[in-house]
């Protein structure tokens, strides 16, 4: 029986809970603090719920330590039991700001044994207010932002299961009600059409004619001249066509192309082998696995590696030209080096291409495109070309499995959640293909029957 004892205006609870392998007393205390608008029957009643509730929580072995724990300090243990490398830094990246900026100031001080499915809901809610946002921007987090939240929330909370604090997590059975779930909005994203992507491959590889106009201005002594409107001809560097290229027809992430080196690029074979990725974590950067953790070999057409080994000899010019201020590999360590390098042979700056990519396009579509339709997308980014490759692949015909594979993605269904508008869209094609072998057309049974 659990023994009560009065301490000033509270009340002491103990549960006896067997013997140690010492043999000495196992007990459990807990402190238990009346409403002061109790009377003495309430109080007293009150009191001895309490008492029993701790008693089975004890019996039943529920650790009743994650009484007294909040999601800030179970936060404080997590993070220092997932530091790199046990998960990847940019993980932890994600985790501790998250944590940091939304989850410990508002749900800080929540015991982790109340936090449950209407628990999030209310955080969500909070999260879809205006003036949530950090970054002075009206309205409220994107519904992906807030998912990824709250998974970070759930993953606390599966550590406190790891750690014995919890028996189980409750936000893994949250939103199950009633059998079914809320159907989730399709994934949608941008991409080139064929013609556009022929266009974006015409202005890589193509003289454009900039058209500037006439402008106004100064000069050092302060005084104002006019230039009269002219045209230059301009041409993208061969670094950028060959980034563009290879980020087109390997479908690779930026951060894989940009880790590429020499040795990588089998000009015979037009093999690019894939095996790391490079990111940027709170201003460093560091290389890693790819997304899955798994290297592949996308192989690309003869034109693109031509335009890698035009790079090739640039790059051996360029830091032959530069002496003792190329920093990269010389001589016959030379194909050590990245294939895309800053100016003194240092691997080229993360946000780089993204900048270029936009300035390629928004070039074009002044001086190129000759109507609304010939336009390229400003709103394509260049991780669309992802999402071009993919789209091609899939609408000539190529199987799920196939498009994982020149994708990188470990699993076929990532694929298949991805792009499943561009699967879809084959389901004409399918129908015809029924059509045709299970009711042949008039012209054909006649000729079975002739």
């Amino acid at each position: 029986m659990p023994s009560i004892r009065k301490k000033g205006n509270n009340y002491e609870i103990t549960i006896s809970n067997g013997y140690d392998s010492s043999g000495r007393k196992i007990t459990v205390s807990r402190t238990f603090t009346p409403k002061d608008t109790w009377n003495e029957e309430r109080t007293k009643k009150e009191v001895e719920k309490f008492a029993i509730r701790l008693e089975e929580k004890v019996k039943n072995g529920y650790n009743v330590k994650a009484d007294n724990i909040t999601l800030e300090k179970l936060s404080v243990l997590f993070l220092e039991d997932v530091k790199p490398p046990e998960v990847e830094r940019t993980t932890y990246y994600d985790y501790t700001r998250r944590l940091q900026m939304r989850i410990i100031p508002i749900l800080g001080r929540e015991k982790i044994t109340n936090i449950n499915g209407h628990t999030i809901k209310e955080y969500s809610s909070q999260l879809r207010k205006d003036g949530i946002r950090l970054d002075g921007k009206s309205g409220g987090l994107s519904e992906g932002s807030i998912n990824k939240d709250k998974a970070v929330i759930s993953s606390l909370l599966s550590y406190a299961v790891y750690e014995g604090l919890l028996s189980i997590n409750p936000l893994i059975y949250s939103g199950k009600r009633r059998g079914r779930q809320k159907a989730s909005k399709e994934y949608t994203v941008d991409y080139f059409t064929i013609d556009q992507t022929k266009w974006f491959l015409w202005a890589l590889e193509n003289e454009i004619e900039i058209k500037h106009k006439a402008h106004e201005c100064k000069r050092k002594d302060g005084s104002k001249y006019m230039v009269k409107e002219y045209t230059q001809k301009w041409k993208l560097p061969i670094k950028w066509r060959v980034f563009f290229m290879l980020s087109l027809f390997t479908g690779e992430r930026r951060g894989e192309v940009i880790s590429l080196t020499w040795e990588d690029l089998d000009f015979e074979t037009g093999e690019v082998n894939t095996e790391i990725s490079t990111v940027c974590v709170e201003g460093k950067v560091y290389h890693k696995d790819t997304k899955t953790h798994a290297s592949r070999c996308p192989v690309v057409p003869l034109f693109v590696m031509e335009a890698a080994a035009e790079l090739l000899k640039e790059q051996k010019k360029e830091s032959l030209q530069l002496g003792d201020q190329w920093v990269g590999y010389k001589g016959s360590k030379f194909k050590k080096n990245f294939v895309f390098t800053q100016w003194n042979g240092q691997q080229m700056n993360l946000g780089s291409p993204r900048h270029e990519f936009k300035r390629l396009i928004r070039i074009y579509n002044d001086n190129v495109a000759k109507s609304e339709e010939d336009l390229l997308p400003e709103t394509v980014t260049l991780h669309d070309l992802r999402h071009t490759a993919a789209s091609i692949l899939i609408s000539n015909g190529l199987d799920v499995q196939s498009v994982a594979g020149v994708l990188g993605h470990a699993d076929p269904t990532t694929t298949l959640n991805i792009y499943s508008y561009f699967f879809r869209s084959k389901n004409k094609e399918a129908a015809n293909i029924m059509e045709n072998v299970l009711r042949p057309s008039p012209q054909n049974q006649n000729e079975q029957v002739i």
